[in-house]
């Protein structure tokens, strides 16, 4: 299949962000030909470049960071609270016009045979225009998101996040109006976008388990860890809510605390709450998260709203470190039924019960450790990931076929 791949943002594993498409692409390629329109969002290496030019037949980068966008000067920053989010969604609107036009030119001047979509954001690109079979890699439910955010954000912020629910609520309406073609990261949000009874493909995440693989078994004792983008809102909160309100509950029963917090763009707020305390330490960025899981005795992911499919829980795993995690993110890594091998808790007082009674668990830590590694073979591998997202494709070009004769 001649197959044109449209991504909100340039996906690979130097750049920050997702890098769910890297893999596809990469997959993919070996098969067939891709064309690629995505939008760049900060600075790219050359070397991750040439990577991607090695698997598309063709890659067009649009600029999302001001660099061609007559609102890049600087002087809506000047506004207050509003100036950087109204730069930023100015110049997003700028390079997405751009991609349009290019998928336009090119749609009129190749025989493509399906169109693979990515990205709410980018929406406008395809929004009136018909003319090829369309697969959405709708991915996650980002307004179920934003929906249960609301419930933790202050009240100046409410209005923000209502008129933001509103907009993507709109865009997966029209997503799902669009095909029916569609794939979902996880079974739970997909149920939230089209309902209990829907049966769209279920494509998971899959996680490089030759990378993230232990090398050694010396966890240090009393040693919690948690992982992420520290400046993704759902990270910072499970950051605060851990120093603010597990960890209190747990130092009452473990004095010899420490606990790792691991990621770049911590904020201002959680490097203020995390100081006073001797045994967190917040890294920042690291080059390489695999020596931190290594020490830790346990990682623990309190996340109070989440939507898609928690990478940082299935990296852990795959690291044979026991997770402790909220439903809501356990729920998330539910797949075919099969429940994942993690310590569930919800609320601070449950969740640093869990915390004191597996420190004290050495056999049960072992076998969350070796039953999580097993699980992430068995159910997250990129190359299967890839062949359902393939099989969908071949099956919106079929349905075209069959409905041209």
């Amino acid at each position: 299949m001649r197959i044109l791949h449209i991504t909100p943002a340039f996906q690979h594993p130097t750049v920050r962000g997702p890098n769910r498409h890297y893999h596809f692409i990469r997959e993919l390629s070996q098969r067939h030909q891709i064309t690629l329109l995505t939008l760049t969002r900060s600075k790219v290496s050359d070397e991750a470049m040439r990577e991607m030019t090695t698997y598309t037949e063709q890659m067009l980068t649009f600029s999302a960071n001001g660099a061609s966008s007559p609102h890049s000067d600087g002087a809506l920053r000047k506004l207050p609270w509003s100036g950087t989010k109204m730069e930023k969604a100015l110049q997003l609107r700028e390079g997405v016009a751009q991609m349009k036009r290019a998928f336009t030119q090119l749609t009129r001047q190749e025989p493509y045979d399906v169109v693979l979509f990515h990205g709410k954001s980018v929406f406008p690109v395809i929004e009136d225009w018909n003319d090829l079979p369309i697969v959405v890699d709708f991915c996650d439910a980002t307004s179920m998101r934003i929906r249960a955010e609301m419930r933790y954000a202050g009240t100046v912020r409410i209005p923000w996040h209502v008129l933001r629910y509103l907009q993507v609520r709109q865009v997966e309406k029209k997503l799902v109006a669009k095909t029916p073609h569609l794939a979902f990261i996880s079974a739970r949000d997909r149920e939230a976008v089209l309902g209990p009874d829907d049966r769209s493909e279920v494509v998971p995440n899959g996680v490089d388990i030759q990378y993230w693989k232990r090398q050694a078994n010396r966890p240090e004792s009393y040693c919690l860890i948690f992982t992420g983008v520290m400046s993704y809102t759902p990270n910072e909160d499970a950051a605060l809510y851990l120093i603010e309100k597990i960890l209190p509950l747990v130092r009452r029963s473990v004095s010899n605390l420490q606990v790792l917090i691991v990621g770049r763009d911590p904020s201002p707020a959680l490097l203020k709450q995390a100081q006073p305390y001797p045994d967190i330490t917040v890294t920042g960025s690291v080059d390489d998260m695999r020596p931190y899981l290594e020490r830790a005795t346990l990682c623990v992911a309190p996340l109070r709203y989440a939507s898609g499919m928690q990478n940082k829980v299935l990296e852990a795993m795959a690291m044979e470190v026991p997770v402790i995690t909220t439903s809501i993110a356990a729920v998330g890594l539910r797949l075919n039924n099969a429940e994942p091998p993690i310590c569930v808790a919800d609320g601070e007082v449950q969740f640093a019960e869990r915390i004191v009674h597996l420190f004290g668990q050495t056999k049960e830590r072992s076998r969350l450790a070796t039953e999580g590694r097993q699980f992430v073979e068995n159910n997250f591998v990129w190359s299967r990931s890839a062949e359902k997202l393939e099989r969908l494709c071949a099956a919106a070009l079929e349905t075209k076929r069959r409905g041209d004769k």
